[in-house]
């Protein structure tokens, strides 16, 4: 194509234009992709950070409630649960726990758990009645390992009757998702603890009491969890909308989302200045070459060649000055962030890097910028057919 072969060599002849035109395109996306990237990296970081702290998750349900099968199903069926789990009430949800002689006893909290609890690692669960998983301080005060043998007791008739539960330790909590001292435990050892505390008989543990059928199937509280960070504030508030009292993270989240609009906003802002600037850059810059070129343009329609063919001379040095630009300006871009992200390495602990640029984040961008010059090009090229053969003759 004759279009294409003018092109390389008017390039290779006169290389300097095009060069400036890569320069700006450069100036341009360099920057704009590095404040882009430290908004991405900022804001990652702290959503990050909530993401790796369970409690970020929690939908926390203050004081006692009664919860029936029927309720606990209205709340499961709610959008964004990743976890829920009925309770007990708050004294039953204490007790000693002590070597398997009874020996050292201190106090712990009682937790149920099962497939899915955010606070336990990845497979980590107590997969019987007589497994549990300690927290690190209470494992530490007992001076306990996984496999160890321990038990938990706790009274009921003026402190005369004790009823002792045997469990072995399957795993340890670390220290970032429970702090204090807890037993996370199967909810049928709760329930356990609870229906003893009320005065039942737990045949299977040799107390006597009231008949367990009487007891009834309902729950004072529960613990609920958001299955991800951007569905706790929606979360919280469906539950409200059902009547409960609780806490959340959701104020927190939304105000770093909003932060996220905001910055976006604003870098937004400045992309669209530079690019503004850059469109008039590049804009005057091919039509100083339109205008060099016109004898030439003029002379190719001369010898015959179709207006077509000669617009599309213009095509090829815009497109050949934006893809030269664009890939120049993602290796400098892409260096950079990551000589940037080695200077401020552990500076925001050991979270999301400070510069963060998602290959879609670059993809976008840069399409932004081709089709910009391709349409500033197809532009010149479109002036370009206004230029006649009789044009060549009248500067003389």
């Amino acid at each position: 194509m004759i279009a294409l072969d003018l092109a390389m060599k008017s390039i290779m002849r006169a290389p300097r234009p095009n060069i400036a035109a890569m320069i700006a395109l450069i100036s341009v996306l360099v920057p704009t992709m590095l404040l882009w990237s430290m908004k991405v990296g900022f804001i990652q970081s702290m959503l990050d950070e909530l993401r790796n702290s369970p409690a970020s998750l929690e939908i926390r349900v203050k004081g006692d409630y009664v919860l029936t099968p029927q309720k606990l199903g209205e709340i499961e069926a709610l959008n964004g649960v990743g976890f829920v789990l009925p309770t007990a009430r708050y004294l039953a949800s204490r007790a000693f726990a002590s070597h398997d002689n009874g020996r050292d006893r201190t106090p712990a909290s009682l937790l149920p758990t099962g497939a899915g609890d955010p606070l336990l690692d990845k497979g980590q669960m107590p997969s019987e009645a007589g497994e549990a998983i300690i927290s690190r301080d209470l494992a530490g005060k007992l001076g306990l390992k996984i496999g160890d043998a321990f038990e938990i007791s706790t009274n009921r008739k003026q402190q005369r009757e004790v009823l002792r539960i045997p469990l072995t330790i399957t795993g340890i909590v670390s220290s970032e998702s429970v702090v204090g001292q807890w037993a996370l435990i199967a909810p049928s050892v709760i329930q356990e603890v609870e229906a003893f505390i009320d005065g039942f008989a737990l045949p299977d543990r040799g107390k006597q009491g009231r008949p367990l059928v009487e007891r009834p199937d309902v729950y004072s509280g529960l613990r609920l969890y958001a299955d991800r960070i951007e569905h706790v504030a929606g979360l919280a508030r469906a539950m409200t909308d059902l009547g409960f009292s609780v806490q959340s993270n959701a104020a927190r989240i939304e105000a770093i989302e909003r932060l996220d609009r905001i910055l976006s906003g604003i870098v937004l802002a400045i992309g669209l200045v530079l690019f503004v600037g850059l469109a008039l850059a590049v804009w005057s810059g091919m039509v100083a070459q339109l205008e060099r070129l016109r004898h030439h343009v003029a002379l190719l329609g001369l010898m015959g060649h179709g207006v077509l063919g000669v617009a599309m001379f213009f095509v090829f040095i815009g497109l050949f000055n934006a893809l030269g630009g664009i890939v120049l300006a993602d290796l400098m871009t892409l260096l950079m962030v990551r000589l940037g992200n080695l200077q401020f390495e552990g500076v925001y602990g050991n979270l999301t890097a400070i510069f963060a640029l998602p290959a879609s984040h670059i993809a976008l961008i840069n399409a932004g910028a081709f089709l910009l010059q391709l349409m500033l090009a197809s532009f010149v090229a479109l002036k370009s057919t206004h230029i006649r053969p009789g044009d060549l003759f009248r500067d003389y």
